[in-house]
């Protein structure tokens, strides 16, 4: 049997206002969610992860949920089987950590159960991440909802991608040609599976002006700068894809398991692209 699919629940009960609820109630419900499941207070919705801590121009943060159905909701609902078994989120080491997954699965399913209470929280947080922003001189908070995700929150909660100071991204396997309402500030970047369809889906939204990412068989920093005839860029120098230019390539080294990919998901370097 399928697990329910939370962005389609999500979509279908919202979309959610993070004023819609004050934060001391949102922060109340967390906790009392955290206690039922025997913590004793709910934890920040927003961290940073790898890459993400690494960029000295801007605060970058996400929402990092168990991936795939891990959780028992599908969180990715156009997750290939390429991608499952290459999941960076869940085949890591921080992903194989128990104390991590549990972690993730908490979240998931407090977003399930109180939207309107994480997204207000979300919201607030973002806040503070852009005060803290301004103090340390940094440019804005780049913001990624889905780290190990892929939910529509454009349809779910619009609202976050208006705040002041943030600029939100993301990866996702949805059709943006088709299965993605555009945001001015909230910036796509299409992530092509195994699936030869899917690398036409790639190249016509980089035809277009949007950029699709490729995880190939390369090490780390030694991806080619270009692909397909058409400009790319590093996509381990930095996670905040607002900064990419647009109607390109961005090219992500093979990671953990993803080694191991027979599937078609991890790409092979032409030789021509290399030399």
């Amino acid at each position: 049997m399928r697990a329910p699919n939370l962005t389609l629940d999500l979509e279908e009960r919202g979309p959610f206002r993070p004023s819609d609820m004050t934060v001391g109630r949102a922060r109340a419900r967390a906790d009392a969610f955290w206690r039922d499941h025997g913590r004793m207070r709910a934890p920040r919705l927003l961290s940073a992860t790898g890459k993400m801590l690494h960029d000295s121009r801007v605060v970058t943060l996400g929402i990092t949920l168990r991936p795939g159905a891990a959780s028992g909701l599908e969180v990715c609902t156009m997750r290939t089987a390429g991608c499952t078994a290459a999941c960076v989120l869940e085949t890591s080491f921080r992903g194989k950590d128990a104390g991590n997954r549990d972690s993730r699965t908490l979240k998931t399913l407090f977003l399930s159960a109180d939207p309107q209470a994480f997204i207000t929280l979300v919201a607030h947080e973002l806040r503070l991440a852009v005060k803290r922003a301004a103090r340390e001189g940094r440019d804005y908070v780049a913001f990624r909802p889905n780290v190990a995700s892929d939910l529509r929150w454009e349809l779910i909660a619009p609202a976050l991608f208006g705040i002041p100071g943030v600029r939100g991204y993301d990866y996702t396997k949805w059709n943006p040609l088709r299965d993605r309402t555009a945001l001015e500030n909230y910036r796509l970047t299409y992530s092509v599976s195994e699936h030869p369809l899917s690398e036409r889906i790639g190249a016509a939204y980089v035809a277009a002006g949007g950029n699709a990412a490729v995880v190939v068989n390369a090490r780390k920093h030694e991806v080619p700068t270009s692909w397909a005839g058409v400009a790319a860029v590093d996509g381990d120098a930095t996670d905040d894809r607002t900064r990419d230019p647009r109607g390109c390539y961005v090219l992500l080294s093979v990671k953990a398991d993803g080694k191991a990919d027979h599937t078609g998901f991890v790409k092979t370097i032409p030789l021509v692209a290399v030399a």
